[in-house]
């Protein structure tokens, strides 16, 4: 249960980060519009591959599927779907979760 709070912490402060640097409000639904696609699918995958226990090569994969699977649900939630024009959210979502990611598994 402790892993999912982190996770699901993880991906809170990078929407209320989000939205600060876009000098937007932080809201309850702008949190929940942007954070919950990218925990939902960390979750269903983490199902799959515990990525805090076993070889650290389950993190990576768990991170690396996950955030791109995430970012096309956060579009189909907040947009018209997915675009190339995405790909910089993309990198940057996954920039800002691995070191955290990381870090939740050192502590799990």
């Amino acid at each position: 249960m402790a892993k999912r709070v982190w996770e699901a912490g993880v991906f809170v402060l990078f929407a209320v980060v989000g939205a600060l640097s876009h000098g937007r409000e932080v809201t309850l639904l702008g949190v929940l519009e942007n954070a919950a696609p990218l925990w939902l699918a960390w979750v269903l995958l983490a199902l799959w591959r515990d990525p805090y226990e076993g070889p650290p090569v389950n993190l990576l994969i768990v991170w690396a599927l996950a955030l791109p699977l995430g970012v096309f649900l956060r579009a189909w939630v907040v947009g018209p779907g997915p675009t190339p024009a995405m790909l910089p959210f993309l990198l940057v979502a996954m920039a800002f979760t691995l070191p955290l990611a990381w870090l939740g598994r050192k502590l799990a």
